[in-house]
């Protein structure tokens, strides 16, 4: 049995063909995601899966926003996703193929907590940072998404009154984000880490920085839900040899007394978490 699965992130969009017999990936593609928006979005991702159709049991799709229960997709890095009804527009594509929609954070846990380094655990947050800011949260081994599916949107927690916020973008991640990097530093996280990797003292400051930054949001996090372990995923956590020293001097500085030494790991599946959770999700319900 063969389930596709596609992750819409705010910056790319990843596909995956996936053997359910033995969970493996069988071939993948990718692109960036048309500026936009709206329909073309649409298009991108009915042209990415239409190559693996074949011989196909079920499409998961992962979106970076919020999904509602049937279906409707609300996307604040893709202009036009509001109110979008996805999971109709690829059922009606794809007919008769089985198709769910989920948030990216849900995906990412679970895919975490079933295929990585969180396997084991109950209570488990994902953190991302990429284009934006959010936390996938595991309590007492179920998905925890709240009641409009907002749960763990900590792009939205205030860290810095003197930085602003609009509708789209909190407080929070439009200082650490992606895109805050590149208007902080004039350098996106890739090129921070490239620098950082030649030993750029300028560099590994802003990293550092960054790390401090991101911990002041765990501090948060980890005060409310109290989980076992943290994961650290998202674009921004493939500097994660450079932000971590400032992650955990946030947490030694104002973390709960109880909590400081909580365990906070870079994710093991990378790209690949929110992937693997969907893909888990859609297998459980054509498996029966």
């Amino acid at each position: 049995m063969k389930i596709i699965s596609v992750d819409v992130g705010g910056t790319n969009i990843r596909v995956a063909s996936i053997e359910s017999n033995n969970d493996n990936i069988l071939h993948r593609t990718s692109c960036l995601i048309d500026k936009v928006g709206g329909k073309k979005v649409v298009a991108q991702i009915i042209q990415l899966i239409k190559p693996s159709i074949e011989d196909a049991n079920g499409i998961g799709v992962a979106i970076a926003g919020a999904v509602t229960s049937d279906g409707l997709v609300w996307a604040p890095n893709i202009p036009e996703w509001k109110d979008l009804p996805l999971e109709k527009i690829l059922r009606d594509e794809f007919y008769p193929l089985d198709v769910i929609i989920k948030d990216d954070r849900s995906s990412m846990v679970l895919g975490e907590s079933r295929f990585g380094v969180a396997r084991g655990h109950k209570n488990v947050a994902y953190v991302i940072v990429g284009t934006g800011i959010a936390a996938g949260l595991m309590i007492d081994g179920k998905i925890y998404s709240g009641s409009r599916g907002l749960a763990g949107s900590m792009g939205w927690f205030i860290t810095d009154e003197k930085i602003g916020q609009d509708s789209s973008h909190g407080n929070f991640e439009s200082k650490v984000a992606g895109p805050a990097l590149e208007k902080n530093f004039g350098m996106n996280g890739q090129m921070l880490a490239k620098m950082a990797s030649k030993g750029d003292i300028k560099a590994l400051d802003n990293l550092n920085k960054v790390g401090e930054e991101i911990g002041i949001g765990i501090v948060n996090l980890v005060a409310v839900i109290d989980p076992e372990i943290v994961v650290i995923g998202g674009g921004v956590s493939k500097s994660w040899k450079y932000i971590e020293k400032g992650i955990r001097h946030t947490l030694s500085e104002w973390g709960h007394p109880v909590l400081k030494d909580i365990e906070v790991v870079c994710s093991s599946l990378g790209d690949d978490a929110g992937i693997l959770g969907v893909y888990s999700i859609i297998k459980e319900r054509i498996s029966g």
